[in-house]
């Protein structure tokens, strides 16, 4: 049996007011879900599109839920078109609580990514996906930076969105003096720097990531401790912030 109201609720978090409103978000996939169930996200619900719960990747999925005591719920395929976010529905998606996340909570002694201005939810999807490869799991995000819960953003995680921590800021320059004032550095990736190399490993560090268009802003700039850049070779006349900041993560951690 599939509530109608479930169906609904469903609907309305795949807008942006909605998932603020009721700190919720969907994840959608089997590896998505699988994640979420085996991380210490809070999953509320569990629905599974009726006709394919005997797949393979989905029965199993649906097993460890009920293992782990979550609600199931089957949905028909009339149902599909009012849940689903993309053109075509995986199977099975879960609603999932988000991590109740204050300043302090990031800032533990271990690096931060800082992002000012992605817009696009694909990048930042792939920057979280390669922060957990990597063992970095805090973020911070400017004011303008696209909602981390967006569901192209939680496709692109590929399951990481269930390990990372994101504190979204109202005043990105006002977060990023707080987080100096308790001892982190603040480390700029722009154009112009020292050449990556140079950049050694350290833990208090916040690592800044300007948006695909305009750059880190000129007040995150002023805060600088220090500004790297990955050198140019060939002709191409930028990277995608993706690139760059799986390039900066590879190099300080391995």
């Amino acid at each position: 049996m599939f509530p109608n109201d479930l169906k609904k609720h469903i609907h309305k978090l795949h807008q942006k007011k909605y998932r603020k409103e009721f700190s919720e978000f969907i994840i959608e996939g089997v590896k998505g879900v699988e994640e979420a169930l085996n991380s210490d996200l809070e999953i509320e619900a569990v629905v599974v599109e009726g006709s394919r719960r005997e797949e393979k990747d989905i029965s199993r999925v649906i097993a460890l839920a009920e293992r782990v005591r979550e609600d199931v719920f089957f949905c028909g395929r009339n149902d599909v078109d009012t849940i689903k976010s993309a053109d075509t529905f995986p199977g099975i998606l879960a609603i999932a609580r988000q991590y109740e996340v204050g300043l302090h909570d990031i800032s533990i002694g271990e690096p931060i990514i800082c992002l000012d201005g992605v817009r696009d939810p694909g990048n930042i999807g792939t920057i979280m996906r390669t922060a957990d490869w990597f063992g970095i799991h805090h973020f911070l995000l400017s004011e303008d930076t696209v909602d981390p819960y967006n569901e192209k953003a939680v496709r692109s995680t590929m399951g990481s969105i269930a390990r990372v921590k994101t504190f979204k800021s109202t005043g990105i320059a006002h977060s990023l003096e707080k987080l100096q004032k308790n001892g982190y550095s603040v480390i700029v990736l722009d154009l112009n720097g020292k050449p990556l190399k140079a950049l050694k490993k350290r833990k208090k560090v916040i690592y800044v990531f300007g948006g695909e268009s305009q750059g880190v802003r000129d007040e995150v700039r002023a805060l600088a401790d220090s500004t790297y850049t990955i050198p140019k070779i060939g002709g191409a006349e930028s990277l995608n912030v993706a690139v760059s900041a799986a390039t900066v993560m590879s190099h300080i951690s391995l």
